[in-house]
């Protein structure tokens, strides 16, 4: 099930259109069961092809989609080409050393470090392996949203980039999120974000799929619109 905001008022994504995606009496039910950051077995470890094509070809006319998966990039039907008019996939990977590694391998990524992360780093915006780089999300450096960062082109729109994008662990779990042997560390797992997505896991299940109705808003959209789908909520094939 999905619930749709044509243009978001929260701090992060103001002026985006998001998306939530939950499985019905279950927020994390179509989160892959290999996610490190959900509290609880979800039993989902297929990923729904029909919706899937519908992520990849939703793109708002003359604008720009993305979102994040933490489906590994084998599991996807194909791959982020660049090309335009599809939205870019990027791999939630487990740690700094996986999103190096993924990288170097083309594939978009991003990765979450604890909150005392840049505590003892000369550099508060990059760290590097020595062969690939990880640049810190822009809006933890300044007060700009995501339609702001790259001068509106996100860094998490980019499918070529060279380098990946590192979020801090942050909201009521960021203990847990800095740590993948302590689960619940998800940060849609608490606070606003909960609300909606507990919200939307309660209500009926619609008559469209939820593949019908991500393209459906994505045609709605006006042109230039900046799409970001799942806030909270992944790709997987709900049972």
């Amino acid at each position: 099930m999905l619930n749709t905001v044509e243009r978001s008022r929260s701090k992060k994504t103001a002026g985006l259109a998001v998306t939530y995606r939950a499985a019905p009496g279950d927020m994390y039910g179509t989160c892959p069961d290999s996610c490190p950051l959900k509290p609880a077995a979800t039993s989902t470890t297929e990923i729904d092809r029909e919706y899937e094509a519908a992520l990849r070809a939703g793109v708002p006319k003359r604008g720009q989609a993305y979102l994040y998966t933490h489906f590994p990039p084998p599991t996807w039907a194909e791959q982020n080409t660049g090309a335009p008019g599809q939205a870019v996939f990027n791999y939630s990977a487990t740690d700094t050393n996986d999103a190096a590694e993924q990288t170097r391998h083309g594939v978009a990524s991003v990765a979450v470090v604890p909150a005392n992360y840049w505590d003892s780093r000369a550099s508060h915006k990059v760290m590097t392996d020595g062969r690939t780089r990880g640049v810190r999300c822009p809006a933890e450096l300044r007060d700009i949203s995501c339609s702001g960062c790259g001068n509106g082109r996100p860094l998490c729109a980019r499918s070529e980039r060279d380098y990946f994008v590192i979020f801090t662990a942050h909201g009521a779990s960021k203990r847990k999120a800095g740590d993948n042997l302590d689960p619940g560390g998800c940060y849609a797992g608490g606070g606003n974000v909960a609300l909606h997505w507990r919200g939307l896991s309660n209500k009926a299940e619609p008559a469209e799929t939820d593949a019908e109705q991500h393209k459906r808003f994505a045609r709605s959209l006006p042109p230039g619109a900046i799409l970001r789908a799942h806030i909270a909520g992944d790709m997987g094939r709900v049972k």
